[in-house]
């Protein structure tokens, strides 16, 4: 067989295959241009004129070739038809984007007589905040499927916002009723505490003794050490010059660290030491200082280690030790 034989006979089964391949593609609604087609052709027999130059004979180095050649030909055709295509898709935009802008409405083209009639009837006009459907079908339908996204966003958010307003609000609602109910509270203890108080002063007025006030205060210590405390607290003022007051101070005092009231406790040796009975007295005066400094070791070694509200006699030994270094050492200091 001549080589015009077999380019003809070639040639003639690749127009047969470009026709069959574009009818398959129209088929499958797959758009091919026909200029890509006639690519495709030009193609076919420049691979058959090289497969032929490069190999009169068919063997395994033909056909890797031809294959080769073949396949580089099916890129060059797609991408050369892929091209035409965005070029065609873009063309089509600009020139719809730009008739759209530029052309007033009486330089628009008149409508044909079918569509003149409903072009006359007048469309609704789009609502607040929504734009105008284009005719395109497809750009509406994006354009609407947008609008519902944005609807969609626009609700969540508006959902959540009143969510979140309303967990503000029950949270600011629940703060105000705690800080309501807390304050009634106070308020409530506050009347009863003076209420209270008033009952026991007045009961404390008819002992007209040191000894009977005393008494109750040992008898409500254990139970009531608040009672006990107050009961102290107005012997010193009815009895101050009694020669037994230094003690009942001391009394009052430990009442204080029993009930981890260390700055209760300094306060009553302070003020105790302005009695006339005490202020006369050298030794008294300095044992009550010696008392004020030793609960200021007291409350700075608890605040170390974060035990401030420990009573006085469940001080553990550690820091009871502690305590008394510190106490010792700040008593040589000042010795020296």
């Amino acid at each position: 067989m001549s080589n015009t034989t077999f380019i003809l006979i070639t040639g003639s089964i690749m127009a047969v295959s470009i026709f069959l391949t574009y009818k398959l593609c129209h088929f499958l609604n797959i758009e091919i241009k026909w200029s890509s087609l006639v690519l495709c052709a030009v193609m076919a027999f420049i691979v058959n004129g090289a497969a032929i130059s490069m190999s009169p004979f068919l063997d395994r180095a033909h056909y890797l070739r031809l294959g080769i050649l073949v396949i580089t030909a099916a890129a060059a055709v797609t991408i050369f038809n892929e091209r035409l295509l965005r070029r065609e898709e873009a063309v089509a935009g600009n020139y719809t984007s730009l008739a759209t802008e530029i052309l007033a409405p009486e330089d628009m083209p008149a409508p044909p007589p079918e569509e003149k009639k409903a072009a006359e009837t007048p469309s609704p006009a789009p609502a607040d905040g929504e734009t105008a459907t284009p005719a395109e079908p497809a750009v509406a339908a994006r354009l609407a499927a947008k609008q519902e996204a944005e609807a969609a966003v626009r609700a969540a958010e508006a959902l959540a916002a009143e969510k979140a307003a309303a967990k503000k609000a029950a949270a600011e609602k629940a703060a105000a009723e705690k800080a309501a109910a807390e304050k009634a509270a106070a308020e409530k203890a506050a009347a009863e505490k003076a209420a209270h108080q008033q009952e026991l002063q007045s009961k404390l007025g008819q002992m007209n003794s040191l000894d009977d006030i005393l008494d109750f205060a040992y008898a409500a210590k254990d139970q009531q050490p608040q009672d006990a405390i107050f009961a102290y607290q107005e012997a010193i003022a009815r009895f101050s010059d009694d020669d037994y007051m230094p003690f009942l101070i001391i009394e009052l005092g430990n009442l204080y660290k029993e009930q981890a009231d260390y700055r209760g406790a300094v306060a009553a040796y302070a003020k105790a030491m302005h009695l006339p009975i005490i202020a006369d007295n050298d030794a008294m005066r300095q044992e009550f200082a010696k008392n004020i400094r030793y609960l200021g070791v007291v409350q700075d070694i608890l605040a170390k280690h974060s035990a401030l509200s420990t009573p006085f006699p469940q001080i553990p030994g550690s820091i009871m030790q502690e305590i008394e270094t510190e106490f010792q050492s700040q008593n040589d200091r000042a010795t020296n």
